[in-house]
C-alpha cells in the first residue's frame, strides 16, 4: 500500500510539473506571437514564465542578458515594474544550466538559471532535469528569434521613413523643376515671339524694299529669296539637330550649309560668296567629314533638309 501510494504521489508530481510546463509554452506562444512594442517587457515577462515552470521556482533564480540589458526574475524579484535593477538581490552564486544563442550582427542573448545560496545552504545543490533544460534552450532559441525580428523590424521602419522623406522630398524636386523647366519653356516662346516680331519690323520690310528695286537682278532676287528663306526655317523649326550640327562647324562652313540646304550648286554658292569653286568643294568635303558622311551615300543637301 505505502508503494502505491509513493508511485502515485510521483505519477501526480510528474502530471504537475508536466502541466507547469504546457502552461509556460502556453504562454511563452502567447508572448511571442504579439507584436512587440519594448523588447525588455518580454524579456522580464520570459524570465518570470520560466521560474514559474521550474520544479522549485522558490529556490531559481532566471537571468536573461539580452544585447546590455539585463533581466533577473527569481528571490526578491517578485515586484511591481517600479522597482530598479538596484533593489534586485546580488546574482546567485551557484549556476545550474546556462543557454546561449546569436541573433543578428555579432549579438547574444543569454538564459541563466541558478539556485539561491541562501536557499540551497545545508541542502543538496539544486539541479534541473532534462525537460527543463530543453525548454529553456527552446525558450532561448525562440527569444533570439524573436529579438532579431524586433530588430529588422526597426531598420525596416527606419528605412521606410528614410525612403519616405526621400520621396517626399523627390517630388518637391520634381515640382520644382517642372516649374522651372515651365519657366524656361515660357521665356523660350516669349524670346522667339520677340524675335519673330523685331525681324518682321525691322527686317522684312528692307527685304522687300530690296525685292522692289532689284526685280530685274536675279543675282540680287537669288540672295533675297535666300535670306527670306532662312528666316522663315528660323521661326518655324522645332527640330534642334540643325543647332547641334551647327555646333561642329566653322561659322563658314555653317554658311555653305545654309546655302547647300536651299538648293544652290557649287556654282552657285562660288558665285554668291564671290569664292572659287575648288574652294567651295572642299568646304563640302570638310562638312562630309565633320558630319561623318563621307563614307555615306547619303546627298549633302538632302541630310542638311532632313535635320530642321
Amino acid at each position: 500500500m505505502h508503494r502505491d501510494t509513493t508511485e502515485l504521489e510521483q505519477l501526480q508530481h510528474s502530471l504537475s510539473e508536466r502541466e507547469k510546463e504546457l502552461d509556460a509554452l502556453y504562454r511563452l506562444a502567447s508572448l511571442f506571437s504579439r507584436p512587440v512594442d519594448d523588447a525588455r517587457v518580454v524579456i522580464r515577462e520570459t524570465a518570470r514564465i520560466l521560474r514559474a515552470s521550474m520544479e522549485r521556482p522558490e529556490t531559481i533564480v532566471v537571468e536573461i542578458d539580452a544585447d546590455g540589458y539585463r533581466e533577473r526574475w527569481g528571490i526578491g524579484r517578485e515586484r511591481d515594474d517600479r522597482d530598479t535593477e538596484e533593489t534586485c538581490d546580488p546574482l546567485p552564486t551557484v549556476v545550474l544550466y546556462t543557454a546561449r544563442r546569436t541573433y543578428s550582427i555579432e549579438k547574444q542573448i543569454t538564459i541563466c538559471v541558478a539556485s539561491s545560496a541562501e536557499r540551497s545552504s545545508g541542502e543538496a545543490l539544486l539541479a534541473i532535469d532534462e525537460r527543463e533544460k530543453h525548454l529553456v534552450a527552446s525558450t532561448t532559441t525562440l527569444l533570439a528569434d524573436l529579438l532579431q525580428r524586433v530588430e529588422m523590424d526597426q531598420v525596416l521602419r527606419e528605412s521606410t521613413k528614410t525612403l519616405q522623406r526621400q520621396t517626399a522630398e523627390l517630388e518637391r524636386k520634381n515640382v520644382a523643376l517642372g516649374e522651372v523647366l515651365s519657366q524656361i519653356e515660357h521665356e523660350k516662346k516669349a524670346l522667339l515671339r520677340d524675335a519673330r516680331a523685331h525681324v518682321d519690323m525691322y527686317v522684312r520690310p528692307y527685304l522687300h524694299e530690296i525685292r522692289e528695286r532689284a526685280a530685274s537682278d536675279p543675282f540680287v532676287m537669288s540672295r533675297v529669296d535666300q535670306i527670306e528663306s532662312s528666316l522663315a526655317a528660323l521661326f518655324t523649326s522645332e527640330d534642334r539637330r540643325l543647332v547641334e550640327v551647327a555646333h561642329q562647324l566653322s561659322p563658314r562652313e555653317v554658311e555653305i550649309c545654309g546655302l547647300i540646304r536651299n538648293g544652290l550648286t557649287t556654282k552657285e554658292i562660288s558665285s554668291f560668296l564671290r569664292i572659287s569653286e575648288t574652294t567651295v568643294e572642299r568646304h563640302r568635303n570638310t562638312i562630309r567629314r565633320k558630319l561623318r558622311l563621307n563614307r555615306s551615300k547619303v546627298n549633302l543637301t538632302t541630310y542638311l533638309r532632313s535635320v530642321t
